[in-house]
């Protein structure tokens, strides 16, 4: 589907869920792009009466209507996966081109899963004016495995996410710090049964994640699903696969993990090969790749979660290979996902929004 650009203003662009730290995150690197937009509206349902800082100038977010979507061309949208389809297929019906960052048409075999830089060229193949953006395991795990799967052929990834609070929203956020500052006054504690969890008993119920955070990990991410994975598991397996243009028979097997860490998650990987993999040259295709950062732990460097937040490349490092095992290779990367996906988004709306200059 083609996007139509607005009379004489250039492409306009919809930020369809306007509030909380994705949006935010979008907003701060709209600052940081050449501004091609002729407008941008700031869209979200329900009553709102908030405001959001645009280019500059603090813009009012509209209430998300059915009308909303006339002479948008590009519709970026951060809704809750549930009310997505509804809202998308609004919007493609009024001539916009959705990017959905949600989960909710990743899976759907006739929406391009894009991620820039890799897989760009699909943003021109949408048969249903949608294209899919995947989850934040996923955005931050996605460069390291190409690498890999350019230069070696991947045949078996391994994945280990260790998954921060943020992963549950301003929520999540909230409950570990509440959390921290409980079990900071007692230097003591976590060193008897039940003790963290007497600790946090007082804080409010209605924690999002099913047992204390602080001072703990939760191997536990995502809702019950088949197999005894969690969907969110099985989520990074399938967005990894179409991302990378990799067979249905080529394992990827997540485990998340839920840490006490605030906004950026870290990924262990362990991949198995077609070819003999040789270290050395893993290290440099890793410093030749524009969005990683290489750090040498020969030198004391290695990717941690606090280092990589507020940044767009992602940090790895622990590049190793088990001995006797020459097709293998181990890796460790960190990532500030959120901000990732905000400036993956944005370079996919360019891309829609350089066709719609194009005519």
């Amino acid at each position: 589907m083609t996007a139509s650009p607005s009379p004489s203003t250039g492409p306009t662009l919809a930020l369809v869920g306007a509030t909380g730290r994705f949006a935010e995150a979008i907003v701060s690197a709209l600052a940081l792009r050449d501004d091609r937009w002729g407008a941008i509206r700031l869209l979200a349902p329900g009553v709102t009466t908030r405001t959001l800082g645009v280019r500059g100038r603090e813009q009012q977010i509209e209430v998300l209507r059915e009308d909303s979507f006339e002479g948008v061309d590009v519709a970026l949208f951060n809704l809750a996966p549930e009310i997505t389809p509804e809202w998308a297929a609004r919007a493609v019906a009024a001539g916009a081109v959705v990017v959905d960052a949600s989960a909710a048409h990743r899976g759907d075999p006739d929406v391009p899963l894009v991620v820039p830089g890799i897989n760009s060229h699909l943003v021109a193949e949408r048969p249903k004016g949608i294209i899919a953006l995947p989850g934040p395991v996923t955005w931050g795990l996605i460069d390291a495995a190409h690498v890999l799967h350019q230069g070696w052929e991947l045949q078996h990834l391994v994945v280990t996410g260790l998954i921060a609070a943020v992963s549950k929203s301003d929520a999540g956020v909230a409950r570990l710090r509440e959390e921290l500052h409980t079990v900071a006054a007692e230097p003591m504690i976590g060193q008897h049964p039940g003790d963290v969890r007497a600790a946090v008993s007082d804080l409010p119920v209605g924690s999002p994640f099913p047992a204390p955070l602080a001072l703990n990990v939760i191997p536990w991410v995502g809702q019950p699903d088949e197999g005894g994975f969690t969907s969110a598991e099985l989520s990074v397996g399938a967005e990894v696969r179409k991302v990378l243009g990799l067979h249905e028979s080529v394992p990827v097997v997540a485990t998340l993990v839920q840490v006490p860490v605030v906004l950026a998650h870290s990924m262990a990987l362990h991949a198995r090969c077609a070819r003999p993999v040789a270290i050395d040259k893993v290290r440099q295709a890793c410093v030749a790749a524009p969005s990683l950062v290489h750090l040498d732990e020969q030198t004391g460097e290695v990717p941690t979660p606090v280092d990589s937040v507020g940044i767009d490349p992602r940090f790895v490092g622990r590049i190793r290979q088990p001995k006797g095992a020459g097709h293998h290779v181990d890796l460790f990367v960190s990532a500030d996902t959120t901000r990732r996906g905000a400036s993956a988004m944005l370079l996919v709306a360019e891309l829609v929004a350089d066709e719609v200059r194009a005519g």
